[in-house]
């Protein structure tokens, strides 16, 4: 092993801006160079000069044709400059590609850096104006992905505040918990996220709530979708940048970078799940996360109970618990899962938390010397997964990247269900939600209905009279017809 090869996170950077007003709006573009100029300071050395490759995840908020080429510009950079795919999995994707390049010697310093300003862009419309924020004429491609099905779509199983709670059931039979006593649980979990976002000074929310403030639907936390609440999903409208500089350790030295501020980069693995969530193979456990979590640990030589900490991506509870299951981490577990709060409190800026969550990682590492920490990034509905070993220590091992593709030949090959898009006849429910409205009233039933071993399906029910009677008791396992135009028929 070259240990002079060993990559290392030299340098963060966070923003936070709060209460923008029309029509003194920074833009995403500000933020990120904001941060990246940030991420320099930290390294307390020249390393922007250095940097050869940039690293951009999507802005959604605002199309700028080609940002990475904005912020090039701007940093007065030359170099190798890339454009993420979307997804919240893409930034730790992007620092596994970084860091196996730093290793095999194909660049010498990367930076990672994104933003969103979804806040600002909402303050000029509540003052009767749009945005009108750079724009380039050379266009990057939008990559195709098509991350639902088209029989999904139909039935309206669009947006993650609808998709993610539909594993919640299997996740609470399979821990052994009832309906009630599962929602208390999931109080307690988001309830000390809350403390962490609420000692983090970038958390766009910084308020401690008890587990009942999490769970009990009230006119400012409606139910979303059984038995999510407001306060439960992430919270995309913040205006907030992050950065990440790695490099190598040989480099590092040779600018001067002082090595308290070095973190290694352990290890990576990157993998794609059965493409369609109603094709997976269930929903109590997620077998990409499960190649991810092996592959990290597992290849850098070390078990679970050597790491401090983790952040678990946390768009919807349901992401949380099935890392820590793929992890093998224990229900009652006390170390945190988050070093920000996670996207419900720290903030969900799109693609770029997971941007926001290494940053954190890195300073929570610096304070506790020797100590190991894990990032997961989630992109899709549990369709794409990434994640990262970091440590205050160097390794023993070279960094240690998965072989992707056996991984997601081994998970499409082993038996799954396939999507019937005509049903009939009878199954038995595998996962359900209730959706509400926007007064919090139930609206719309979904359920995930396995027809028999080789086929599930998605159907909905829009009778109020069932939509209700499915918001309490216990429906997983029960059985139900199939109704005309893919709806459901409860017993």
């Amino acid at each position: 092993m070259d240990r002079g090869r060993r990559p290392v996170i030299v340098g963060v950077g966070q923003v936070t801006v709060r209460g923008q007003v029309w029509p003194d709006l920074a833009e995403p573009l500000d933020l990120a160079c904001d941060a990246a100029q940030e991420a320099a300071r930290d390294a307390g050395a020249p390393v922007l000069a250095a940097v050869d490759r940039l690293v951009l995840p999507p802005i959604l908020c605002w199309d700028y044709g080609n940002a990475p080429r904005l912020v090039a510009e701007r940093l007065g950079l030359e170099c190798e400059q890339v454009q993420l795919k979307a997804g919240g999995n893409t930034p730790q994707e992007g620092i596994n590609d970084a860091a196996e390049a730093l290793a095999d010697g194909r660049i010498e310093m990367a930076l990672l850096a994104g933003a969103e300003c979804e806040a600002a862009r909402k303050a000029a419309r509540k003052a009767g104006h749009e945005v009108s924020w750079t724009r380039t004429e050379d266009a990057l491609p939008s990559p195709e992905e098509h991350l639902s099905h088209p029989f999904e779509l139909m039935r309206q199983a669009i947006l993650p505040v609808h998709i993610y709670p539909l594993f919640e059931p299997a996740l609470r039979v399979a821990a052994g918990r009832t309906p009630e006593e599962h929602v208390a649980w999931l109080g307690t979990t988001m309830s000390r996220f809350t403390e962490v976002a609420a000692a983090n000074p970038f958390a766009w929310f910084r308020e401690r709530l008890t587990p009942g403030d999490v769970t009990t639907p009230t006119p400012g936390n409606r139910m979303v979708s059984t038995p999510y609440t407001v306060r439960m999903n992430s919270f995309m409208g913040v205006d907030q940048g992050a950065a990440v500089i790695l490099t190598t350790e040989e480099t590092a030295r040779r600018l001067g970078v002082p090595e308290e501020r070095w973190v290694w980069v352990w290890s990576g693995a990157d993998c794609n799940d059965v493409w369609y969530f109603t094709e997976h193979a269930g929903y109590d456990r997620c077998a990409a996360m499960e190649a991810c979590a092996g592959e990290v640990l597992g290849g850098s030589g070390i078990g679970v109970d050597e790491v401090a900490h983790f952040d678990l991506y946390s768009c919807n509870v349901s992401v949380v618990q099935l890392a820590a299951l793929a992890l093998g981490l224990d229900p009652d577990d006390t170390r945190p899962l988050t070093v920000t709060g996670g996207l419900p409190y720290a903030g969900g800026p799109w693609n770029n938390y997971t941007t926001h969550a290494i940053a954190a990682m890195v300073t929570k590492l610096r304070d506790s010397e020797g100590d190991l920490g894990i990032v997961t990034g989630n992109g899709g509905f549990l369709t794409k997964h990434s994640f990262g070993l970091y440590g205050r220590r160097p390794p023993e091992r070279p960094f240690h990247r998965n072989d992707r593709e056996a991984d997601e030949a081994r998970i499409v090959s082993a038996p799954h269900p396939r999507l019937e898009d005509e049903p009939s006849g009878r199954g038995r429910i595998e996962g359900y939600t209730v959706a509400h409205d926007r007064d919090g009233l139930p609206e719309r039933a979904l359920a995930l209905v396995r027809l028999d071993d080789t086929r599930r399906t998605l159907l909905n029910s829009w009778d109020g009279a069932v939509a209700t009677a499915m918001t309490s008791g216990e429906w997983f396992g029960t059985e139900v017809e199939v109704g005309p135009d893919c709806t459901f028929v409860l017993p």
